[in-house]
């Protein structure tokens, strides 16, 4: 009988040992599930994050009277995301053009104002840019024998964003 009862408590820590280790592994699993799906919603949001930097002036806004046109932006705005476009560049290792394709990291910036396309802004020098910004900067024009100036405006047309990387790596402007 009195080996009958050790026998019984040795199965019986057996099983509590057996219980605690799959706890444990639960436990492990768990944390394992949890600890990828939080890396892969904060992953999630600095994409997201850093496509908004050029997503902002892509797309539709409403206006103070209800009717929806295009985000402007200024020749400002466009000069600043090619120096962001640049700057990114620079530190993904990009120390020339490179070839825009679905799994590319480089970011290229275009511009058409009038008749002329100026491609790879975030190459040009930036006197170049300088030049580019005081010329198109504000526009002109004789009202009545007053010059008024107005500022130009551009709109973005559609982004490239790359299908393997779903990262913008295109943005060409245009005046309005």
């Amino acid at each position: 009988m009195e080996n009958a009862s050790k026998a019984l408590i040795m199965a019986a820590e057996i099983l509590i040992g057996v219980m605690i280790i799959s706890i444990g592994v639960y436990i492990f699993n768990e944390m394992g599930s949890y600890s990828a799906e939080t890396t892969s919603q904060i992953e999630e949001a600095q994409l997201q994050q850093f496509n908004n930097q050029f997503l902002k002036y892509y797309g539709k806004t409403t206006n103070d009277e209800g009717k929806l046109e295009d985000i402007k932006c200024t020749i400002h705005e466009i000069i600043g995301l090619a120096n962001l476009a640049n700057k990114i560049n620079v530190s993904n290792g990009f120390e020339s053009k490179e070839e825009i394709s679905d799994s590319s990291f480089y970011i290229q910036i275009d511009v058409k104002i009038g008749s002329k396309t100026y491609q790879h802004l975030e190459t040009m020098p930036q006197t170049e840019l300088i030049n580019m910004l005081k010329e198109n900067d504000l526009e002109i024009t004789n009202v009545g024998g007053i010059n008024e100036a107005n500022t130009k405006y551009f709109k973005a047309l559609e982004p490239g964003i790359g299908k393997n990387t779903n990262r913008v790596n295109y943005m060409k402007f245009v005046e309005i």
